[in-house]
């Protein structure tokens, strides 16, 4: 399954700025593959601080165990989608 997620935070939570949370950040964006995940595309728009992400899982657990370890640092809104 295809799903959409959309991620958002605010300057005071955004990992670029926090010597912290962006190693965690980038350690789990680059561990997906190990949770079974496929990501099919990756945009940010920076000056909103939100992100879109287009990831392919077999389903919602195996996205929610991959970003167990980010949950708390944005909002995450996941859609199923389909490509037409």
């Amino acid at each position: 399954m295809l799903f959409m997620i959309t991620m958002t935070h605010d300057y005071s939570t955004c990992q670029t700025h926090d010597p912290e949370r962006g190693p965690l950040w980038k350690n789990t964006l680059a561990s997906l593959s190990d949770h079974g995940l496929k990501i099919h595309a990756n945009y940010v728009n920076r000056l909103e601080h939100r992100g879109y992400m287009v990831v392919e899982a077999d389903s919602f657990e195996e996205i929610d165990a991959a970003f167990d370890p980010v949950l708390e640092m944005a909002h995450f809104e996941v859609t199923p989608v389909m490509q037409r």
